[in-house]
């Protein structure tokens, strides 16, 4: 039997936890698909899952065999995506990984108004500040803020942005504002706590020096919207990238503070692997992303 096919069904089994489901999935019968797994099972001379009468579990084969049909699935779909592409209006599967900061400050709503525009294009968006094996994990495009050490990836700078510091005014007045960093360890400081920056506040002086400022507070969180929704009822200060406060700052529900000591600007980009070729529809995404946020 061909090793794709037994592939798909070992994918579709791992996929849905059970033979019952993943049977419905594919439109076939349980003891078929049960037989696809064992005559892969016995052409790769191992075990790939581990059976009970109450569930079903990958075995450290299993969990290794499933990662690369993960890759080679996704490859297959953007294969045949990529042909139907030429052929008229694009359409598939683009999966995105990136950070909630910037779902919550507009990128969202650019996915959104994109895909309008494009209905027969399916978006798979996963809100995450981790940086991923993009290759591994089936993912085409991950948006991420600041630069990546990673020779396997292809960056596409979208915009830029700084790191900054913000209060509302109500906080201000109960209790003061900060005139250096070290001055942060004696207020209240709202982390959040799905990115690197919660390790550290990063400065730098106007001599150029670089200053790390541990922060604490009263609320650490990976929300976004709950830390934002914190500094704008007078919680604490926040610290974090322009986009995630532009609009509130520009408002007048937030003030800026210590802007003397902000970082140089970093970049919002596009990343994707080396050795992929893009798609019409990737290429189009990407595309107006960078077009959108030149405005």
């Amino acid at each position: 039997m061909n090793i794709l096919t037994l592939m798909e069904t070992f994918s579709a089994v791992v996929e849905t936890g059970s033979f019952t489901a993943a049977a419905d999935k594919l439109g076939l019968s349980k003891s078929f698909v049960s037989k696809q797994v064992s005559i892969l099972e016995l052409d790769l001379g191992t075990c790939l899952l581990y059976r009970t009468t109450r569930k079903l579990s990958l075995s450290d084969e299993g969990g290794q065999f499933y990662d690369h049909c993960k890759i080679i699935m996704a490859e297959a779909e953007n294969a045949r995506a990529e042909v139907m592409d030429s052929q008229g209006a694009p359409r598939g599967k683009i999966r995105i990984t990136m950070p909630q900061s910037l779902i919550i400050s507009g990128f969202g709503q650019l996915l959104i108004e994109f895909q309008l525009q494009h209905p027969e294009i399916e978006l798979e968006v996963t809100a995450s500040g981790r940086v991923e094996d993009l290759v591994k994990e089936g993912i085409d495009i991950a948006l991420r803020v600041g630069q990546l050490e990673d020779s396997s990836l292809i960056s596409r700078r979208l915009a830029d942005c700084t790191f900054q510091v913000v209060a509302s005014s109500q906080y201000i007045k109960k209790w003061g504002i900060p005139s250096q960093p070290a001055d942060l360890m004696q207020h209240n400081c709202l982390i959040y706590g799905d990115s690197k920056i919660n390790k550290g506040w990063l400065f730098r002086s106007p001599s150029g020096e670089t200053i790390t400022v541990k922060a604490k507070g009263s609320l650490t969180s990976n929300d976004g919207i709950l830390i934002v929704d914190g500094m704008l009822n007078g919680l604490g200060i926040g610290f974090g990238p322009s986009f995630l406060f532009q609009q509130h700052v520009k408002e007048g529900r937030l003030q800026l503070l210590l802007s003397d000591y902000y970082q140089p600007t970093t970049a919002i980009s596009a990343l994707y692997p080396l050795n992929r070729n893009l798609s019409r529809r990737i290429r189009l995404l990407i595309d107006y992303l960078s077009e959108r946020l030149s405005i």
